[in-house]
């Protein structure tokens, strides 16, 4: 492997399995990319599907130093094309029991690549905060890992002023139907 290669940072990233955080994980893999990374970018099996099919099977040919790999969520597709409306709950509870285990033979594979020169030894992990079983991984590898949350400004500012609108009584609504609209009670 030449110098360069040793030297080169090698990102895996590994966004949740759903559009809104897949979007800014894969623009941020860009980023990197862009700026010198070898990525990795991890999807799930049923999401890795939906992409190709969107972008066309041959969407990621000729990409240099930016790999897609895919580990499985868990569900199985309820009907044949595998297109299904995904039940949040379940593929949370999916994600928590399922992926730690693919996720850490994945990181097995690339680090035996890495050995054999093929790719540059995995630098850092970049996960979507929601992925939270990638932390015992990275811990276990010694790697650094950062969480990204990949919510709007508008989330965001949300999430900031949520507790003011609680203490000034503002939410939960008073009025009745509001709350059915809202919180569907």
């Amino acid at each position: 492997m030449s110098n360069f290669a040793e030297r080169k940072p090698h990102a895996v990233l590994t966004p949740y399995p759903l559009q809104g955080h897949i979007n800014p994980m894969l623009k941020l893999a860009k980023l990197l990319h862009f700026r010198g990374f070898h990525i990795t970018f991890v999807n799930t099996e049923y999401n890795h599907k939906l992409l190709l099919k969107s972008m066309g099977p041959k969407a990621f040919d000729g990409f240099t130093d930016f790999i897609f790999e895919t580990i499985p969520d868990g569900l199985t597709p309820m009907d044949g094309d595998g297109d299904l409306s995904r039940d949040f709950q379940s593929l949370r509870e999916s994600i928590r029991k399922n992926v730690i285990y693919p996720f850490r033979e994945l990181l097995t594979r690339l680090h035996d690549s890495a050995k054999s020169g093929l790719i540059p030894p995995v630098t850092c992990l970049v996960s979507d905060s929601f992925m939270s079983v990638t932390i015992q991984v990275a811990e276990e590898f010694a790697l650094p890992i950062v969480l990204l949350v990949p919510s709007s400004a508008c989330t965001f500012l949300s999430a900031l002023h949520f507790r003011t609108l609680i203490e000034k009584g503002i939410i939960p609504l008073k009025d009745e139907l509001s709350n059915k609209w809202i919180f569907g009670h």
